[in-house]
């Protein structure tokens, strides 16, 4: 086994849900949710993170987003086993602050916790 998602069970890690970008989103980014229902960059509102987009999503388009107990794995360079959380800034590190993200299954792919 060369990391922890292999132990998932088929079909695990799909949660996620479709939100309307407030601003472009790229792939990978850390989101949160704004009052009237639409998601921004977490580096706006990093304590009401929401999840992780699952693909670039255009000004006011509709996409995926990975949010809790979802599997997302379109982040890059992290710690297998490592806990992660949400930044000031809107980026994820394994220093901790309020706002936990998850942890990483793979070099590439992170179960979201929150």
């Amino acid at each position: 086994m060369s990391n922890l998602s292999e132990l998932l069970p088929a079909g695990a890690g799909a949660k996620s849900a479709t939100f309307v970008a407030s601003g472009t989103l790229a792939s990978g980014q850390t989101v949160a949710l704004k009052s009237d229902g639409t998601v921004e960059a977490a580096s706006a509102n990093y304590t009401a993170f929401i999840g992780i987009t699952d693909q670039a999503i255009a000004n006011g388009a509709s996409g995926k987003v990975v949010v809790q107990g979802g599997v997302n794995s379109k982040v890059t360079s992290l710690t297998i086993g490592s806990d992660y959380y949400v930044q000031s800034n809107g980026t994820l590190s394994t220093t901790a602050t309020a706002v936990p993200a998850g942890r990483a299954l793979s070099t590439t792919s992170m179960l979201l916790e929150g």
